[in-house]
């Protein structure tokens, strides 16, 4: 009778091939991780103060995103895609604003006072904004703006809530 023994307490050396390739496979891992933590950092928004800034003036950041509110109280729709970049201008019309408004409330009342504007820079994938935040108080709703401008100080993005 011919039987082979198993033992499971003997184990068969790796040839120098297979230690090799697991190094390769272990480092390529690796590399791949550092290479994902890298871009994952930076795709993240970095935000800063908008007093440090070397790209935006506070106070024109301010003036600015004084305007805007001002158009938009106003109706005034052909300032608004002046003072605002190329993605934006088809947002900033007139039938697109006013159903954003709609969505908010129906009727907002007449405009009776801007609160503090707060301001902070935001950054991301090398692209820099100035954000200006401002609550606005009408007869009837209280609106939170949110206004970011690219380096030209043009609007680039625009909320309300």
């Amino acid at each position: 009778m011919n039987q082979k023994l198993y033992n499971p307490k003997f184990k068969e050396k790796k040839t120098a091939a297979e230690k090799k390739k697991k190094t390769r496979t272990i480092v390529i891992i690796a590399v791949i991780l550092v290479l994902a933590s890298v871009a994952t950092y930076w795709m993240m928004p970095r935000t800063g103060s908008l007093e440090d800034s070397t790209l935006f003036d506070e106070a024109t950041v301010k003036s600015q995103a004084e305007k805007v509110i001002g158009y938009i109280n106003a109706d005034d729709y052909e300032s608004l895609q002046d003072v605002s970049a190329d993605k934006m201008k088809e947002i900033m019309t007139e039938e697109r604003l006013s159903e954003a408004k709609e969505k908010v409330s129906d009727d907002w009342g007449a405009f009776k006072s801007m609160g503090d504007i707060s301001t902070t820079t935001i950054s991301k994938r090398g692209v820099n904004a100035a954000v200006a935040y401002v609550t606005a108080t009408y007869e009837n709703v209280e609106i939170h703006y949110t206004l970011a401008f690219d380096e030209d100080m043009k609007l680039a993005s625009f909320g309300m809530q």
